[in-house]
């Protein structure tokens, strides 16, 4: 197993680090989180065009061709800011799920303007606070002449504001099936989550009608078959979870060296450094989970187990992370213009998002170790 990135790796690592530098700079992140404007549209355009999004998509569809390393490079440092936004939904997670379930019209049809930046995407599935399973769907649809008739909600949909379209679940009569739905139309309202999250949002449906073109896949298997589109996109999330948790690490060991009490530095003091190798173990454990679960998927070895072990380790690192940060900063780590305030409250918000720990490890040790059939 060699983890060792590539020269053209190396590269792309570091001009992905300076567009976070020039357009997500510290001074201006926590700003952007206070005014809950954490969709940045010129940056997002500057993203498109450089080919972040849509990344992973295929060429001949508008895409990068990058491989899941790649992708898991460009994440990594998108997260040491944290930049936010949609740009996980709409440039990896809506693209997977749209070449995995969608017709080949529907592919053609929705998946460049995605990749140019012309449509933005958020994604609303399971609507579980804490799993992600099928059977917590709350939207309900209705046939209803040439199309359905939706009613009732989605839950925990990050950055619904920003988004033109949502891809999301919805419950029939038939079954599990998947719509790209017109956030515009009449009767479809965003409510804003409360609390220490940031751009969490609830999509409530009034009777909302869609064609039956908005409609994704009917497939009685649609729902497994996006569990497996989405295993791909789960170590490249872990990756940004990296990348913010080796931003904290840094922004702490620093602090350890300039903080001075009772006449010298604090990072000599026993309680301290026992913060800080606390946040390191966690750090290193999802960063080279993550790395490991990447290089599986690029290098076509089985690699199911060990996305939902990364993904188990990242959220918790990240959460871990930035409470030992705290213990260290205590009180300036908590000022509202602090840097370390947007990754406190992303890796709160991030910490669920398509399942949380619990659930991921239950996933993982289902795979290796399953149930004898009966």
């Amino acid at each position: 197993m060699d983890l060792r990135f590539s020269e053209e790796q190396l590269i792309l690592r570091d001009v992905v680090a300076r567009f976070v530098q020039q357009r997500a700079p510290e001074t201006e992140v926590p700003r952007w989180f206070q005014a809950n404007e954490t969709f940045q549209p010129e940056l997002y355009r500057q993203a498109a065009n450089t080919g972040w999004i849509g990344m992973c998509v295929p060429e001949s569809l508008g895409g990068g061709g990058f491989g899941t390393m790649d992708a898991g490079i460009v994440f990594e440092q998108l997260g040491r800011a944290p930049v936010p936004g949609p740009l996980f939904a709409s440039s990896i997670l809506a693209p997977r799920l749209l070449t995995q379930l969608a017709s080949q019209e529907q592919q053609s049809r929705l998946i460049p303007p995605t990749c140019n930046g012309s449509i933005v995407w958020a994604v609303g599935l399971s609507d579980s606070p804490r799993g992600f399973t099928e059977n917590d769907i709350e939207l309900v649809s209705k046939d209803a002449g040439k199309g359905l008739l939706l009613t009732g909600r989605k839950r925990f949909v990050h950055d619904a504001p920003a988004a033109d379209r949502l891809l999301c679940t919805a419950r029939s009569a038939q079954g599990t099936i998947f719509l790209a739905v017109d956030l515009r139309l009449e009767g479809v309202r965003i409510v804003p989550h409360e609390g220490f999250l940031s751009s969490l949002y609830d999509v409530e449906f009034d009777q909302v009608e869609v064609g039956d073109d908005d409609v994704i896949s009917r497939s009685p298997s649609c729902w497994h078959d996006a569990e497996v589109a989405l295993e791909v996109t789960l170590p490249i999330l872990s990756a940004y979870k990296v990348g913010a948790c080796q931003r904290v690490f840094e922004m702490t060991v620093e602090y350890t060296s300039e903080r001075v009490v009772f006449g010298q530095p604090i990072g000599r003091f026993q309680r301290v450094q026992d913060h800080v190798v606390e946040l390191t173990n966690h750090m290193d454990a999802a960063r080279w989970l993550t790395y490991e679960a990447l290089w599986k998927v690029d290098s076509g070895r089985t690699y199911t187990a060990a996305v939902h072990e990364a993904k188990a380790l990242a959220s918790e690192a990240y959460y871990q992370v930035c409470n030992y940060a705290n213990m260290v900063f205590a009180g300036p780590g908590t000022s509202l213009d602090h840097p370390l305030v947007p990754h406190t409250v992303t890796s709160r918000t991030l910490y669920q998002f398509l399942g949380d720990p619990n659930y991921h490890k239950e996933k993982m040790m289902d795979v290796l170790f399953p149930m004898p059939s009966s």
